[in-house]
Formats: C-alpha cells, structure tokens, sequence
C-alpha cells in the first residue's frame, strides 16, 4: 500500500479542520478529511 508523505504543516491543518488533536494514525485522518469532504458533496446536491 503506497504512503502518503504530509508534512508537519499540512498534518497541522488537517488537525484543525478535522478537529483531531493527537493523531497517531495518519490514514484515520484523511479518512476523516475525506468523510467531510463527502459530506459537503452531498449537502450540495
């Protein structure tokens, strides 16, 4: 499975629009980013 490399700055933004504080698993939060990223999809429509 490939590996995301994100930077410290770009973890710390998701941080803060996922809401997540300490985040040891890096797939749980694009995970996260991805179920608001849905979410907004389907509140469009």
């Amino acid at each position: 499975m490939p590996q995301l490399q994100i930077s410290s700055e770009t973890m710390a933004r998701m941080k803060e629009i996922v809401g997540i504080t300490h985040v040891h698993d890096g797939d749980y939060m694009v995970n996260e980013m991805i179920n608001i990223l849905e979410k907004k999809i389907r509140d469009r429509s």
